[in-house]
C-alpha cells in the first residue's frame, strides 16, 4: 500500500471520528439554537477558514471553480444543506433508533449508486462487508434488542432522514464522477461555499440568526468552533481526499464507524457499553475490513510466489 493510500484511509477514519463526535456536540448545541442557525454558524466559520487560509496561500484556483461550477453547487446543496437539514429536522419527529438505523443504510445506498453510475464492481467481499457493517450498527444502536426492528413505524422524520442518507450518497458519487481537475481542497472549499450561502439565505428567511447567535452562551460557540474546524473543514477535506484515492463505495463503508465513535465518546463520559454494543462494534470493524478488500489483499500477498534472487 502506498503512502497516499495509507493517508487516505487514515483520513477517512478520522473523518468518521469527527462526525461521530458531532452527535455529542450537536446534542448540546441544539438545546440552545435552532437547526438552520446552528448549521449556518458552523459552516460560515468553516468556509471562512478555508477561503482565508488556503485562498491566501494561493491553493484555490478559479479555473477549477469555473470548470466544476454545477458539480460544486450540487455537492453544496446536497452534502451541506440537504444532509444537515434532513438530520436536524428529521430527529424532531422520529426516534434516535429510527434515525440511526436509516443512516446506517448510507453505505448500501452509495454502493448501489456507484454500481449504477460508476459501474463499480459488486464483489463478494463488498457485499459481505456491508452486511457485517449494517448488522454491527443495528446491534450497537438497538442494544441487542432486535425487537426494535419489528416495531419501527414510518414517520415524517424517517422519510427526511432517509432523504439525508440518499443526499450524502449522491454527494459522494458526484464528487467522484463529475468533479474534474480539482483538488480535494478545492472541492471542499467551493462546494462548502455554495452550501453556506444557501444556509445563510434560509436562516434569514425562516429564523433570526443574528439575534440567536448573540444570545448564546460562550460554551455553545466553542462547540460550534469544534464542529466548524474538525467536523466540517478537516473532515470534508479528508473525506473528498479519501473518495479520490479509494473510491466512493469503500469510503462509504467507513460511515458505519460513525455511531461506533459516538458510543466510544459516550463511554468517556461514563456510559459503559453492553455485550451487544461490543459485538456490534466488532461487526462494524469486520465489515470495514471486508469492504475495503484488506482480507483479499492479504490473501493475494500470502499466495504470491516468493521472489528469487537472479543468478
Amino acid at each position: 500500500m502506498t503512502s497516499s493510500l495509507r493517508y487516505a484511509y487514515l483520513g477517512i477514519i478520522l473523518t468518521t471520528f469527527f462526525w461521530g463526535t458531532n452527535f455529542n456536540a450537536g446534542a448540546y448545541i441544539i438545546r440552545f439554537m435552532s437547526p438552520i442557525t446552528a448549521a449556518t454558524e458552523r459552516f460560515v466559520i468553516a468556509t471562512l477558514l478555508l477561503v482565508v487560509i488556503f485562498g491566501g496561500l494561493g491553493r484555490l484556483r478559479l479555473t477549477a471553480l469555473k470548470q466544476n461550477l454545477l458539480p460544486f453547487i450540487a455537492i453544496g446543496l446536497l452534502g451541506v444543506v440537504g444532509f444537515n437539514m434532513a438530520m436536524f429536522f428529521g430527529l424532531q419527529s422520529t426516534t434516535p433508533i429510527n434515525g440511526a438505523l436509516i443512516m446506517a443504510t448510507t453505505p448500501l445506498t452509495t454502493l448501489a449508486l456507484a454500481y449504477v453510475f460508476e459501474r463499480e464492481q459488486m464483489t463478494l467481499h463488498k457485499v459481505i462487508g456491508l452486511i457485517f457493517g449494517l448488522a454491527g450498527v443495528i446491534l450497537v444502536i438497538t442494544h441487542g434488542d432486535l425487537m426494535h426492528l419489528l416495531t419501527l413505524k414510518i414517520a415524517h422524520g424517517d422519510v427526511m432522514i432517509l432523504a439525508g442518507s440518499v443526499s450524502f450518497s449522491l454527494t459522494t458519487i458526484i464528487s467522484r464522477r463529475f468533479v474534474v481537475e480539482a483538488t480535494p481542497l478545492e472541492t471542499t472549499t467551493f462546494s462548502m461555499l455554495f452550501g453556506t450561502l444557501i444556509l445563510v439565505i434560509l436562516s434569514l428567511i425562516f429564523e433570526h440568526p443574528l439575534t440567536m447567535i448573540t444570545a448564546m452562551p460562550v460554551s455553545v460557540h466553542i462547540a460550534l468552533l469544534y464542529l466548524a474546524f474538525f467536523g466540517s473543514m478537516i473532515a470534508y477535506l479528508f473525506w473528498f481526499n479519501g473518495i479520490r484515492h479509494i473510491g466512493s463505495s469503500r469510503a462509504a463503508a467507513f460511515f458505519n464507524l460513525v455511531p461506533v465513535f459516538t458510543m466510544l465518546v459516550s463511554i468517556i463520559f461514563g456510559a459503559l457499553p453492553n455485550i451487544w454494543q461490543i459485538l456490534g462494534t466488532l461487526g462494524v470493524i469486520i465489515g470495514v475490513i471486508f469492504t475495503t478488500g484488506a482480507i483479499q489483499k492479504r490473501k493475494a500477498t500470502s499466495l504470491s510466489p516468493p521472489k528469487t534472487a537472479n543468478t
